[in-house]
């Protein structure tokens, strides 16, 4: 694997698209107390630990946050990469699963059509970022000092609005990618 050199200390976590029987794909709801995203609606998954692989960090993600035995990983699907965050995306299945969920983190359960992702454009509202360097960064060391012209970087946000719901982010982002490329991959459901 080619190594990807990053700006500090890159996040790496792994997500599973889970999908039913029915190709729905199942998504968490998020309780409101968590220090990182709370309240959102996220796809199972999680940071690596210590040693582990992507697969391996998925595999247990799943089983702990929808309390099942069993978890294939029929395909990885992509990488996201944004920021500091590295994100290894898996097409998963689970054996049994009846809904259930640990309630630490999980506050319900969202089942979603393949087909609504398919079908539904995401809302897109783009952002910009500013570089704050602060009052000690070493601007006489490079050409143009305070009036160094700093590449403008924006990014796009996406929203999905499903029943009462938003699924929106990096989540939204990812599902997009699926459906999108989901018709012609060799994971085609």
């Amino acid at each position: 694997m080619t190594p990807i050199i990053s700006e500090g200390d890159l996040q790496r976590s792994a997500v599973a698209i889970v999908l039913t029987e029915e190709n729905d794909i199942i998504l968490e709801v998020r309780v409101a107390n968590l220090p990182h995203q709370p309240g959102d609606i996220c796809l199972p998954g999680g940071g690596l630990e210590a040693g582990e692989t992507p697969e391996d960090a998925v595999i247990r993600e799943v089983r702990e946050e929808l309390l099942v035995e069993k978890v294939d990983i029929l395909s990885p699907v992509s990488i996201f990469v944004s920021g500091q965050q590295e994100i290894h995306v898996f097409l998963c299945q689970v054996q049994g699963y009846d809904g259930s969920f640990q309630s630490i983190e999980v506050k319900e359960i969202l089942k979603v059509p393949l087909s609504f992702f398919r079908e539904t454009k995401p809302e897109i509202h783009e952002i910009g970022w500013k570089s704050d360097l602060g009052e000690n960064f070493p601007y006489d060391r490079i050409y143009g000092g305070r009036g160094y012209k700093w590449r403008e970087r924006k990014s796009q946000v996406r929203f999905y609005h499903y029943g009462g719901y938003v699924i929106w982010g990096i989540t939204a982002r990812i599902l997009e990618d699926f459906a999108g490329r989901e018709e012609q991959a060799e994971w085609k459901t």
